[in-house]
């Protein structure tokens, strides 16, 4: 119950974040648009008042004064109040930003250490594989449940140290994702942990035939490597 409380607690502060984000950059668009709009009125209105001091038309002369007035405040205000809320998401974009390179450079430094050990194990399940093949009178000799169970025995504290650094690869494309901003985004390392997962759920969970297994041992090897090379 607690651990749930706490996760639509963080839920909720990353919704309040990104909508914070969101609502600072549309203002400061609103701002700034106000801002340029109101130039050009101003510039039509000193044209007019120009004009109308050349032409000496007093009534006029006094437009102008009142709208280039008018419309130098508007654009005073939208300059203000745009430099001020795009200073503010500015702020909150760059903080996203550092936590965001902060889980990226984690998630890949731990990249590189699972995807070794998965490796590892792979090729070691599969020699204990192909060795009790090896080894086997006869078809009704071999076991492939004992064979596996065997295989991920041996390799039991690798296996454990790979569960746990999916873990910590779990936290970090978490953390990649509350931190996304208009310069950065998972979606970069959305391929290379998809494959990562393929990867490792083979070797600690091996399941099919030896050569089913290998197959897919080597083509998810190659392809956690070239996942890891697109980023």
């Amino acid at each position: 119950m607690t651990c749930f409380v706490q996760t639509l607690k963080t839920l909720k502060a990353d919704i309040i974040g990104r909508s914070a984000m969101i609502f600072l950059y549309d203002i400061s668009t609103i701002f700034y648009i106000i801002m340029i709009l109101s130039g050009i009125v101003l510039i039509g209105f000193l044209i007019t008042w120009i004009v109308a001091k050349i032409m000496k038309n007093k009534s006029v002369i006094k437009v102008g004064k009142i709208g280039s007035l008018v419309a130098l405040i508007f654009a005073l205000v939208g300059l203000v109040f745009g430099f001020t809320t795009n200073m503010g998401y500015n702020q909150i974009a760059a903080k996203r930003n550092r936590q965001f390179n902060y889980y990226a450079k984690k998630y890949e430094q731990k990249y590189i250490e699972i995807a070794s050990t998965t490796e590892d194990v792979g090729n070691s399940e599969s020699k204990d594989w192909s060795d009790a093949i090896d080894d086997s009178d006869s078809i009704d000799d071999f076991d492939v449940e004992d064979t596996v169970s065997d295989a991920v025995d041996d390799n039991s504290d690798d296996i454990d140290d790979i569960n746990d650094g999916m873990k910590q690869i779990k936290k970090y494309v978490n953390g990649m994702k509350k931190n996304e901003t208009k310069d950065h985004k998972f979606s970069k390392y959305q391929k290379s942990y998809t494959e990562l997962k393929k990867f490792t759920n083979l070797v600690t969970s091996p399941t099919g035939s030896y050569n089913s297994f290998t197959d897919k041992l080597n083509d998810y090897d190659e392809s956690t490597v070239n996942a890891y090379k697109d980023f």
